[in-house]
């Protein structure tokens, strides 16, 4: 069985920089990748994370006033 990943998308491919950066700033380990199917994103980028860390990087995301559009885990 394929391990869940956490799929965060955004409107711009700024957001997904943004959100790059402040991970990297805080020890957060995610990669961008393409967007998965599952989802239709305005940017194409996706940030791929462990699912365990929703709770910290989504309240690093309000902290930092970064915008996402969408949130799942597949």
């Amino acid at each position: 069985m394929k391990e869940k990943k956490l799929y965060i998308t955004f409107y711009t491919s700024a957001e997904a920089m943004a959100t790059e950066q402040v991970c990297k700033e805080n020890n957060i380990k995610i990669k961008l990748v393409p967007v998965p199917r599952e989802f239709s994103s305005g940017c194409g980028i996706s940030v791929e994370t462990d699912p365990n860390i929703k709770d910290k990087i989504l309240k690093l995301l309000e902290d930092e006033r970064i915008e996402f559009e969408d949130c799942k885990e597949i």
